[in-house]
């Protein structure tokens, strides 16, 4: 069975980056620089980063299931938020693969995938209240035999005469009455559910987030190519331009030439019509 591989690649900085990433599992990470390897790592970790010191990091992120994500390049002065996870750059996937498949979705559907994720928030919550009682159900009906350790019997030990400590006159602050205040109990039933809403409004967030970069990836991927088209279209018409003018004028003149070329072989004909006319009035 042959390994899946993801590419990312892209251009930043004047340098181009390129990672290929094989396995499933057990994944192997090889990125290079204008065809220079600056490392090969492997790692089953879903949040890979790849550091290098002249080149920067990469981080890599697949999903619990092992679906490639997405590849971000921080610069090396962007320790903090290569850390944080936020910022730097998007490789591009290679146009076709799983990843590549993957932006697409999150681009054109955003609202089904801020939802899908909301929903997986929501489902890691229930799931650890459901896990946590389904233990606790298991631990009350469960009798643990009681085991009894020979212990050994440690000697006595003497006590020790401490010394007599001078007591510190501390200063007598007058700290005013502060009044009691109580907190409705609305507030404290919300502060309870609070640890169960969080990972949802977290996950939503995280979410949002996501869009706007693969949004902003989008836009940055689609100036480069008009950008790279601009300058080709360009650089065809400096070739164009910078053509000898004898051969700009022989290029014009061709079709003239290829338009000519009918009319002198119905010359010709009219020319061998003539001369066999008049030889036959010689005959004659």
């Amino acid at each position: 069975m042959s390994k899946k591989v993801q590419i990312w690649s892209r251009t930043i900085s004047g340098a181009t980056h390129h990672l290929e990433v094989t396995g499933e599992i057990i994944r192997t990470f090889v990125w290079t620089v204008d065809g220079e390897e600056v490392l090969t790592r492997k790692t089953s970790d879903d949040r890979a980063r790849l550091e290098s010191k002249a080149h920067g990091s990469l981080l890599v992120i697949h999903s619990g299931l092992g679906t490639p994500r997405r590849a971000t390049y921080f610069a090396p002065g962007e320790d903090l938020a290569g850390m944080a996870g936020i910022g730097g750059v998007d490789l591009t996937p290679e146009p076709g693969s799983r990843a590549a498949a993957y932006e697409q979705r999150v681009i054109d559907h955003p609202r089904r995938y801020a939802l899908i994720e909301t929903l997986g928030g929501a489902a890691g919550v229930v799931g650890g209240i459901v896990a946590a009682m389904v233990v606790a159900w298991i631990l009350a009906r469960v009798s643990l035999p009681n085991i009894d350790l020979p212990l050994p019997n440690l000697p006595d030990l003497p006590d020790l005469p401490l010394p007599d400590l001078p007591s510190i006159p501390w200063p007598s602050i007058p700290w005013p009455d502060l009044p009691d205040v109580h907190v409705p109990g609305w507030v404290e039933q919300a502060a309870g559910y609070l640890k169960y809403i969080w990972p949802i409004v977290l996950a939503f967030v995280l979410a949002q987030g996501e869009i706007k970069r693969r949004r902003k990836h989008a836009q940055a991927s689609a100036a480069s190519a008009e950008k790279s088209a601009a300058l080709a279209e360009k650089s065809a018409a400096l070739a164009e331009a910078s053509l000898p003018s004898a051969e700009r004028a022989a290029s014009d003149a061709s079709p003239d030439g290829t338009d000519a070329s009918p009319d002198l072989t119905d010359a010709s004909a009219d020319r061998g019509d003539a001369s066999a006319e008049r030889g036959q009035r010689r005959g004659l």
